[in-house]
């Protein structure tokens, strides 16, 4: 493998492990990186290796991924590497929560946590399965446009969705939120940054819309130009 190419891990436990494959490989195409990028499966602690340059937790049952990471032996590799700055780690929905210090409306007992972010997230935000829904999400990071004409909202899909409801950090960047019109509360944090750690509440991955991907993207790469 050449030193310039990107290695990029998905945890394949649940979720849309699939989908974020093909998404990056859309992503990098359109960044001219396609012919650097290698995705790698991550199902067991030796794969989390310091060769990764970045690594997704997709959706699904958070407290069934943290009991498949605590029971595998797979929580302090994941810790330790998130640790290297030069790591760059995404989670979305039920990798939100994974990703987070703190977590509210968790089940009785509590569940196991990667941490990494300093917020707190409640779980089920928005409601069981039957409350999901599809809305408009304000991009507030200007970073997100590569073009002027580019809308600053995107259609973000909500599955049994997660939300930040307090950032106890300011090292926390807020990138994106729920647009005023479809929110009781204009205020609802949805997506977050802290320094290599990205989180979304909702799921990038099934839409056709590649700018989170692309984001992650340059993340890794503006690592590995520093």
């Amino acid at each position: 493998m050449e030193a310039s190419s990107i290695r990029v891990g998905i945890l394949e436990i649940q979720g849309g492990f699939s989908e974020h494959r093909t998404a990056i490989l859309k992503a990098a195409e359109t960044l001219g990186m396609k012919e650097k990028i290698e995705i790698l499966s991550v199902r067991k602690a030796a794969d989390i290796s310091p060769a990764l340059s970045g690594l997704i937790i997709p959706g699904g049952e958070s407290t069934t991924m943290g009991l498949f990471i605590s029971r595998n032996n797979m929580a302090s590799s994941l810790q330790e590497w998130i640790q290297d700055e030069k790591h760059i780690t995404w989670g979305t929905c039920a990798g939100l929560i994974m990703l987070a210090n703190e977590t509210e409306k968790q089940k009785i007992g509590g569940q196991p946590l990667i941490g990494g972010l300093d917020i707190v997230v409640s779980r089920n935000y928005f409601g069981r399965q039957v409350n999901s829904f599809q809305e408009k999400v304000k991009i507030m990071d200007k970073s997100l446009f590569s073009e002027a004409n580019i809308p600053d909202h995107f259609e973000g899909v909500f599955i049994r969705a997660p939300a930040v409801v307090k950032v106890t950090s300011p090292k926390v960047t807020t990138l994106a939120v729920l647009s005023q019109s479809c929110s009781d509360n204009p205020g609802v944090i949805v997506a977050v940054r802290q320094k290599n750690i990205l989180g979304t509440a909702f799921h990038p991955e099934l839409t056709e819309d590649l700018r989170w991907h692309s984001y992650f993207l340059k993340m890794i790469a503006s690592v590995q130009v520093d």
